[in-house]
């Protein structure tokens, strides 16, 4: 998207909003609610609504690597860059039906892009059971499931950042009962906008002949790329938690969980990989991976198993997860994509925290989540936080030799492609996104943090993250974020 159409957007928005404000919506009944954003909604019913939030948050990283034959110092630059920044759109129109819609700027190198986040249609007529329709979150694990704005620390942990789910296109539905909640997603995993990717390679009857190649009857024919091939129709992913808490009072909360999510793949025609952001980020840091060949996946699946327990100010939590990747179980050993046989790889992290100030962080049951701390001094709530994580992501250690998969293309040397053009122009130079500063191998961080909660809307933290990455390289990380949410 363009500067030019972002900022039409901006001021269509904008216009819309003042007309919205100027027009009948402030008549008689009608009542205006701020608490940092804007909600308009009716004094005696609770049929039509609208409501305007969002957040920004604001990163500076510092790193201080080791140089080493695996890695350089310099992969490892410092910068700021806006981590996050959020405008959502949610109402209710009519009985029980309610809709919503979040606008997600995402600030990459060299640009800035917006895309949909949560996008539905909800129904809520029934007694503790929730539907919803469109672009939907899938429901996994405690720490991805609680709002990032509650976060204890400004990273996820490796393992959460590595196997937790994106959101889908599909249906969500949730339940809660007295000590049990339940929530389930069947979706199609890519988001609104986006392109199936992989390199599909055809077998017509016949194809044109190129110039200096004999002619045979059959010839292979290669993928025209990941914005012009057709792999098929949309994957599908199926995601589902259930919870359990037998005590949640208000000093009091014991929380046990279980997830587990399944997604289908285009059978080679995917770039299917784990990823793991490290636990401060900085917009060039690298990424921890999984490096599977592109194009040799055809499902994965992951398991989660999360505790929690909380007495008043203190709030102990950790997660175990497993994942498994089906792949072919044998390749051509000329395949880069060899060796077959399926993959598993798992993480886990454990964390602790203390508010110094004495609040305690409020338990969420129906979502099964720990939220935010809300100061009961002007001067706000200070909390206290360490947590360790480990990722394993070495199971066939072939993968972590071979090369790192930047520019793939399987394209048989006697291939043409549906020009006629041969090998090794035929074809697409898939890009992965992966680049020779990102790490493939297992790694173990070490993250201290302090929060200080100046209000409900408002609050800065400081991290101090260490990571022991393969061949005993270590890198240290300072982290500080200014955010805010209304």
């Amino acid at each position: 998207m363009s500067k030019m159409t972002n900022n039409k957007l901006a001021m269509l928005a904008l216009a819309g909003l003042g007309a919205f404000a100027s027009g009948p919506a402030f008549a008689a009944g009608m009542t205006v609610d701020t608490k940092g954003g804007l909600e308009v909604f009716e004094l005696d019913e609770n049929n039509f609504w609208f409501k305007i939030s969002g957040r920004l948050f604001f990163d500076q990283a510092f790193f201080d690597a080791d140089d080493d034959d695996l890695i350089t110092s310099s992969a490892f630059p410092s910068g700021a860059h806006i981590r996050a920044a959020r405008v959502t759109l949610k109402g209710g129109v009519g009985h029980d039906w309610v809709y919503k819609f979040d606008i997600d700027l995402k600030d990459r190198p060299g640009s800035t892009t917006a895309d949909f986040g949560e996008a539905f249609i909800g129904y809520s007529g029934c007694k503790n059971f929730w539907v919803a329709l469109g672009q939907v979150s899938i429901p996994f694990g405690l720490e991805n499931w609680q709002s990032s704005n509650d976060n204890m620390f400004m990273e996820l942990s490796l393992a959460t950042s590595a196997f937790a789910p994106d959101k889908g296109l599909g249906l969500y539905a949730e339940w809660h009962g007295h000590w049990v909640t339940a929530a389930a997603a069947l979706y199609h995993p890519q988001i609104a906008g986006s392109r199936q990717t992989g390199d599909v390679v055809a077998f017509p009857a016949a194809v044109p002949v190129a110039a200096g190649f004999p002619a045979p009857a059959v010839r292979s024919v290669a993928g025209t790329g990941p914005l012009n091939s057709d792999p098929g129709s949309d994957d599908v992913g199926f995601g589902a938690r259930i919870t359990f808490s037998p005590i949640h009072d208000d000093y009091t909360t014991y929380h046990a969980g279980i997830a587990a999510r399944y997604e289908s793949l285009h059978e080679h025609a995917n770039d299917f990989n784990y990823i793991a952001g490290y636990e401060v980020r900085a917009r060039q840091t690298p990424v921890l991976f999984t490096n599977i060949p592109p194009n040799s996946a055809d499902s994965h699946d992951v398991w989660g198993f999360e505790l929690a327990g909380q007495w008043g100010p203190l709030l102990i939590q950790g997660e175990y997860m497993v994942a498994n990747v089906e792949r072919d179980e044998v390749f051509d050993p000329r395949d880069i994509r060899s060796p077959g046989g399926e993959l598993d790889y798992y993480g886990y992290y454990v964390q602790a925290s203390y508010v110094l100030t004495g609040e305690k962080r409020e338990y969420d049951f129906d979502s099964g989540t720990f939220g935010a701390v809300h100061p009961v001094s002007r001067k706000g709530a200070w909390e206290l936080g360490i947590r360790h994580s480990f990722i394993n992501f070495v199971d066939n250690q072939s993968f972590v030799s071979n090369q790192v998969f930047e520019f793939v293309d399987f394209v048989p040397p006697f291939a043409a492609d549906q020009f006629g053009v041969p090998a090794p122009q035929a074809g697409n130079n898939f890009r992965t996104g992966f680049t020779a500063n990102d790490i493939v191998g297992s790694a173990h961080s070490t993250t201290i943090g302090l929060t200080w909660w100046v209000n409900d809307n408002v609050r800065f933290l400081a991290n101090y993250v260490r990571t022991s990455l393969p061949f005993s390289q270590d890198v240290d990380a300072f982290g500080l974020r200014g955010q805010v949410s209304w």
